[in-house]
């Protein structure tokens, strides 16, 4: 379900408009917050060990591969990287 408090946060969210963070595998540790889309900017990602975690649906797990260009949606809460790079877009709450 989705954690929009006003209409005019589905715009803002559309757009980007909360901003982003960049996530890459050279982070420290998994990387949290409050996340709805997950651009892939890198030629390529590998997920790391502690995976990319959502509230909702299913996790994508270890040594998970995602093409370069791709955005994958949902409601993240914790990506770790073990290759590549990511724009990871914060969560409008309007």
């Amino acid at each position: 379900m989705a954690k929009l408090f006003r209409d005019s946060a589905f715009n803002q969210q559309s757009f980007g408009a909360a901003g982003f963070k960049v996530v890459s595998s050279t982070d420290a540790s998994p990387t949290t917050g409050d996340f709805v889309a997950i651009m892939v900017i890198s030629s390529g990602i590998t997920v790391g060990a502690s995976g990319i975690l959502t509230t909702t649906g299913d996790d994508l797990s270890n040594g998970t591969v995602i093409p370069k260009g791709m955005t994958i949606y949902g409601d993240f809460t914790s990506i770790e990287l073990s290759a590549g790079k990511v724009l990871a877009y914060y969560r409008a709450l309007g």
